[in-house]
């Protein structure tokens, strides 16, 4: 049974915890990470006829924004050990956003997916989008304790019911785009403040 003094330490370590945790990832680099993928999806929108692919970008983008988080957030507070706990709740996230965008990737692809599939993507297509997309926004907010995301996630709910309420009479095609170019616009200027808060001599980049 752990005493007054036990409790208290355990009580600080996981404030310390959280506030490594929030400043590990106050360096915008979620942000650019999840403008990118926004804006691919816009792209690919207009551009194939199957923009689902483009939810294979977090896996190919995973090294860049490992390399990222170690060229420029790891020099200015340095590696952050975070506990088992949280580290497995990530993992468990990243696994199953890969498997829902593979699967889904695969049953397009293939042209087997199920028939109601089909009548989601046919009738409510920028509905799911939002729905799945502002699902993983509020998850990657839960996760990394960065409040922006929850105001990405109402503006990409609010974009995808715009665009099913009024259909053909707006070009939503376009929504993607300027959601993305958002998103990684506040992820550049907060990477630039962070850079500024937390400077660092060159040659703790080169390392």
């Amino acid at each position: 049974m752990l005493n007054r003094d036990d409790e208290m330490t355990h009580i600080d370590l996981k404030k310390l915890e959280k506030k490594a945790f929030t400043s590990y990832h106050e360096d915008g680099i979620v942000d650019i990470f999840a403008g990118a993928w926004i804006l691919f999806f816009g792209i690919f929108s207009m551009c194939t006829d199957r923009p689902w692919f483009a939810g294979m970008f977090p896996v190919y983008g995973l090294p860049f924004f490992a390399l990222a988080k170690k060229k420029i957030t790891v020099p200015r507070i340095g590696y952050v050990k975070f506990s088992q706990q949280r580290t497995s709740l990530m993992f468990i996230v990243f696994l199953w956003i890969t498997a829902i965008f593979t699967v889904f990737g695969i049953m397009l692809y293939t042209d087997n997916s199920p028939s109601w599939v089909y009548a989601l993507l046919h009738d409510y297509p920028k509905l799911l989008f939002g729905i799945i997309v502002g699902l993983l926004f509020f998850v990657c907010a839960w996760v990394t304790r960065i409040l922006r995301f929850y105001a990405y996630t109402a503006l990409i709910l609010a974009a995808s019911v715009i665009g099913h309420v009024f259909g053909p009479n707006i070009q939503y095609e376009y929504f993607p785009l300027v959601l993305g170019v958002l998103i990684l616009s506040v992820g550049v200027l907060v990477l630039i403040q962070f850079i500024q808060t937390y400077p660092v001599e060159m040659e703790e980049i080169r390392r």
